[in-house]
């Protein structure tokens, strides 16, 4: 999931909001390895798992200098794959990626395109056109697939697109500022919109899969970042990488309940805490920029935190299958895993 937008987490009518305190854990054995990636400064950002059993991930400095994705296999050799404007790429900035069925994988940029990358063939399929009236260039952030709809948070146009794959077909549904999106096990994509109230506060909201009806279902006081859905109890995590000073919320990490309307935060004021993502299991991990590590969070707030480089400034999350959490390191030019023993 892509990551730019500053999201934030307080109190709706209904929500019990309660303010937890991080408690350190020891870590559970892991090993870090780290893989340099070919392409000097190519700055890893999102990264997904594929199909193929591999990591994916993306390379653009977001000044259309260069475009690129690539492929990580568990033992750490990368392939790279460039971009180009017949892939749907015209000297674009990559946002997002994202697998999906049929081996396909779904890159989102700002570019006007769904761009897709098979990771049977090894090839670009044709882009999905994306363009409209309401279409602002330079604002396509976070892409998830969920069965055979494509979700896309376009935050310039204010708007939410859903690609359906058997149709293929695009839905308009309308949401101010749209950050980061995530879809839950039903299916009901969920969304941020950052400091969209007046008190500075910001919306985490969902979009209903049969209906499209969007709700705005929790508002939250911290500058949230990234989402992520638990696969075992539903809920909503947001990681909030910076301080919210509308709202006097520190950075930290956080969920949101659908099941009970409840919530809670986990102050982390010095840590960067960036992208996030949920295991199968259900185990949440986050990538901690200022720290330069990747950690994980129960759902009391217990915090297990992994070596540390300085320096690398790890961005981008993703659980294998195997449970083991895969991380981009953006200053560092590194992807990076935490192997159990």
């Amino acid at each position: 999931m892509s990551k730019r937008r500053v999201l934030t987490a307080t109190l709706a009518a209904g929500l019990v909001l309660s303010m937890g305190s991080a408690a350190l854990a020891a870590p559970a054995t892991r090993v870090l390895k780290q893989f340099k990636v070919p392409t000097a400064n190519s700055l890893p950002r999102a990264i997904t798992n594929g199909s193929d059993g591999n990591r994916w991930f993306t390379e653009s400095d977001n000044n259309v200098n260069f475009a690129k994705i690539a492929r990580i296999t568990p033992s750490g050799a990368i392939t790279e794959f460039d971009v180009t404007a017949a892939d749907g790429c015209n000297s674009c900035g990559i946002s997002d990626i994202a697998h999906g069925p049929g081996n396909i994988l779904y890159i989102t940029a700002n570019g006007g395109d769904l761009i897709r990358f098979n990771v049977s063939t090894l090839a670009f399929e044709p882009p999905v056109p994306i363009a409209t009236a309401e279409r602002s260039a330079s604002s396509v952030d976070s892409v998830a697939v969920s069965g055979s709809d494509v979700w896309i948070s376009d935050f310039n146009a204010d708007v939410v697109w859903r690609y359906n794959l058997s149709t293929q077909q695009f839905t308009t549904i309308d949401v101010i500022d749209p950050a980061d999106i995530a879809v839950d096990g039903a299916g009901d994509a969920w969304f941020a919109q950052s400091q969209h109230n007046p008190d500075g506060t910001s919306n985490i909201g969902r979009i209903d899969e049969g209906t499209g009806a969007v709700t705005d279902t929790f508002v939250v006081n911290a500058a949230a970042v990234d989402l992520t859905v638990s696969p075992v109890d539903g809920r909503v995590w947001f990681s909030a990488r910076f301080p919210n000073f509308l709202t006097s919320a520190e950075a930290g990490v956080g969920y949101v309940d659908p099941a009970d309307s409840t919530s809670d935060f986990f102050p982390l004021p010095t840590n960067g805490p960036a992208n996030i993502a949920a295991g199968a299991d259900g185990s949440i991990w986050f990538t901690q920029t200022l720290k330069g590590n990747a950690a994980s969070i129960t759902n009391a707030g217990v915090i297990s935190e992994f070596k540390a480089v300085k320096g690398s400034g790890p961005e981008g999350i993703v659980v294998a299958p195997n449970g083991d959490p895969w991380y981009t390191m953006l200053d560092a030019n590194k992807i990076a895993a935490l192997v159990t023993k």
